[in-house]
């Protein structure tokens, strides 16, 4: 393994690199996304010290319910290509509403996860 700071924050698991990274109990507010990702991500976001809540965007949740849990998020993330274009028009509405920063993510895998939330502890 390379001995650079990035590196080394890194542990290897089997052929996968996983991320070691603090978010500092910042809540991560999911909208959209695949079902299958959902409890993945949570134990993520969980084991580097973040809270985890997710809306399904719409699909079987309200839209009035993605309002309220503006409170509690820090930062919203939701894919793009798994998500309603109403509900990407809602967010974006809220995020500028509430000064909530959003990272649409362009793929729906659990890299663009990682990807994003890695950038979000980079740039604090």
């Amino acid at each position: 393994m390379a001995s650079s700071d990035k590196d080394s924050s890194k542990q290897a698991s089997g052929d996968r690199v996983c991320p070691k990274f603090d978010l500092c109990g910042r809540c991560v507010l999911v909208v959209g996304g695949r079902h299958q990702h959902v409890s993945h991500l949570r134990r993520m976001v969980e084991e580097f010290n973040g809270c985890f809540v997710h809306h399904d965007g719409g699909t079987e949740e309200s839209m009035g319910k993605l309002t309220n849990l503006f409170g509690r998020a820090d930062v919203v993330l939701f894919p793009v290509k798994c998500v309603s274009h109403a509900a990407q028009s809602k967010v974006k509405s809220l995020c500028r509403r509430y000064d909530k920063p959003f990272i649409p993510l362009r793929k729906s895998g659990m890299e663009a996860y990682i990807e994003a939330l890695e950038n979000l502890v980079d740039r604090s």
